[in-house]
């Protein structure tokens, strides 16, 4: 299952604002046309940071969330996993149970990524017992280049489950307080 369209994607406009343009990016694939602009873009940097402010002046995730849900995409909901294989079902489940994307805060959490479907074993609605063997991706870095995390992948990317580990790994920031997260494997997910 993929929710992706050609033309949904959105880069990020400044390096800071990675929430906002996986946000904006996971608008685009939820509405029947497309938003690249950096207006809207920095709209969305405002309203997620007056929702929750990060230390290093970027949003935290609940203003991902918080925000996705007060502009009418349904409920969105900051949700972390003890694994890596439970972060990945849990986000094939919820894409597919509500047809809406997930992101996932990637290098530790220091960076925002939409999973717009995947692939698995068996239907995760279906079965309990489904596998997660890839992700589709849409790094909103792309197309820079990290001096730490290297090339970003292009816009729908199939990242395998057994590559998935180089960037998604648990969260650990170095300015603020994070307990509830440290650790873990952080997921922004659409429920209801």
């Amino acid at each position: 299952m993929d929710l992706y369209e050609k033309g949904d994607y959105v880069g990020e406009f400044r390096d800071t604002w990675c929430v906002q343009a996986a946000m904006q990016t996971a608008m685009n694939i939820m509405d029947t046309s497309a938003d690249r602009t950096q207006a809207t873009q920095s709209k969305l940097f405002s309203l997620a940071r007056s929702l929750a402010p990060a230390p290093d002046g970027a949003a935290e995730p609940e203003g991902w969330a918080s925000a996705m849900t007060q502009l009418g995409y349904g409920g969105y909901e900051v949700r972390t996993a003890p694994s890596i294989r439970a972060a990945m079902q849990l986000a094939a489940k919820q894409i597919r149970l509500t047809s809406r994307p997930v992101g996932l805060l990637v290098w530790r959490g220091a960076h925002a990524w939409v999973v717009s479907g995947f692939t698995a074993t068996a239907d995760p609605r279906a079965s309990a017992t489904f596998v997660v063997t890839g992700l589709y991706v849409e790094d909103v870095w792309y197309p820079r280049i990290s001096t730490i995390w290297g090339s970003s992948n292009p816009p729908d990317t199939l990242v395998a489950a057994t590559d998935l580990w180089i960037y998604y790994l648990p969260w650990k920031r170095p300015r603020g307080s994070y307990p509830e997260k440290n650790g873990l494997y952080v997921l922004v997910v659409p429920v209801g």
